[in-house]
C-alpha cells in the first residue's frame, strides 16, 4: 500500500488557472518542513538535469522530475518493503496457531474469554514476528513527501518555495504542463477538455495500478481471521483506499497525482519482482503440491 492522502486537500481551481494558496495545517507543515527542502532540491536538480538531457524545461523537465522523485523514494523505502513483505508471510506461517487459539475460545463471550484470546494471539503474532499493519509501513514513510510535494506545488506563486524552488524558477515551474494540464492545477475544475483527459487518465492509472498491486500482494494469501486484531485491515485497505483516492485526485494539485499515478506503477512491477524474490508461502506450498 505505497501511498497515502494528503494530510490537507486545497480548493479546487481550474487546470490552467493559478493555483490557490495551499491548505495548510501549521504544525505539520512545520514537521515536514525539512523534507519539503529535500523535495525542491531533488525537483530542481533532477530538472536541470533534464533539461541539459534535451527536455522542455516549461514541460517534460518538470513531470520527469517529479517521477524521478517517485524512483528515489521508492527506492529508499525498498527495506521497509522487505520488512513488509516478510511480515506477510509471518502472518500466513501463523493462521494455524491463531486459528487453533480462536477454537479454544469459541463460544466464550464473557470479558474476560475475549481478554484472554486477545492476549494469546499477541503473544503469538509477537513470537513469529507478525504485524498485521506492517503493509502500512512504506505508506506511512510516504506520507510526508506526499504532503510535502502538496505544498510545494500548491504554494508555488504565493509563498515561492521553502528551497530552491524560488524567484523566477517556481514561476517556471509554476506554469509547467504535463501534455497541456498544469502540474499546479487540480482536476476539480479542469479549464479545458484536454486538461480533463490528461486527469482523468492520470486518477485511471492511479486506481488501478494500485488494484492490480493489492491483488498481485493478495492472490497467494490464505484468507484472513476475522478474529485476528486489525487483521480485516489487510483485505479492507487494498479495496477503500483506492476509491478515496480517487476522491481526493479531483482535489489536489495533478503533480501529486503524477506521483500517486507513477508509484502505483512501480507497486505493481514491485510485486511481480516480490512474487518471484520472496515468494508468499501458500504460493511455494501449491507449487509443492502440484509437484508431487
Amino acid at each position: 500500500m505505497p501511498f497515502l492522502v494528503p494530510f490537507a486537500l486545497p480548493v479546487a481551481v481550474p487546470l490552467g488557472a493559478p493555483a490557490a494558496a495551499p491548505v495548510a495545517i501549521p504544525v505539520v507543515s512545520t514537521l515536514v518542513h525539512p523534507i519539503r527542502v529535500l523535495v525542491e532540491h531533488v525537483l530542481v536538480a533532477s530538472h536541470d538535469v533534464l533539461t541539459d538531457l534535451g527536455l522542455d524545461p516549461v514541460g517534460a523537465a518538470w513531470s520527469f522530475a517529479v517521477v524521478v522523485l517517485v524512483v528515489l523514494v521508492r527506492v529508499v523505502l525498498l527495506p521497509l518493503v522487505v520488512r513488509q513483505v516478510r511480515g506477510a508471510h509471518a502472518m500466513a506461517l501463523v493462521q494455524p496457531r491463531l486459528q487453533q487459539v480462536q477454537a479454544r475460545y469459541r463460544g466464550r463471550t464473557d470479558p474476560a474469554s475475549r481478554r484472554a484470546l486477545v492476549a494469546e494471539q499477541q503473544a503469538l503474532l509477537g513470537e513469529a514476528g507478525a504485524s498485521p499493519l506492517a503493509g502500512c509501513l512504506p505508506a506511512l514513510a510516504q506520507a510526508p513527501v506526499l504532503y510535502a510535494l502538496y505544498l510545494t506545488l500548491a504554494g508555488l506563486g504565493h509563498d515561492g518555495g521553502v528551497g530552491p524552488l524560488t524567484g523566477a524558477l517556481a514561476q517556471q515551474a509554476g506554469a509547467a504542463t504535463l501534455w497541456g494540464a498544469p502540474l499546479a492545477g487540480t482536476l476539480g475544475a479542469a479549464a479545458s477538455t484536454g486538461a480533463l483527459v490528461v486527469g482523468i487518465v492520470l486518477a485511471v492509472v492511479l486506481c488501478g495500478g494500485q488494484a492490480l498491486a493489492g491483488w498481485l500482494a493478495t492472490r497467494n494469501r490464505p484468507p484472513v481471521d476475522p478474529e485476528v486484531p486489525m487483521a480485516r485491515l489487510t483485505t479492507t485497505l487494498p479495496v477503500v483506499l483506492p476509491l478515496v483516492m480517487a476522491v481526493a485526485a479531483v482535489h489536489v494539485p495533478l503533480g501529486v497525482v503524477l506521483y500517486w499515478a507513477t508509484s502505483a506503477l512501480w507497486s505493481v512491477g514491485q510485486q511481480l519482482v516480490v512474487d518471484r524474490v520472496l515468494p508468499h508461502p501458500g504460493r511455494a506450498g501449491r507449487r509443492a503440491g502440484r509437484r508431487v
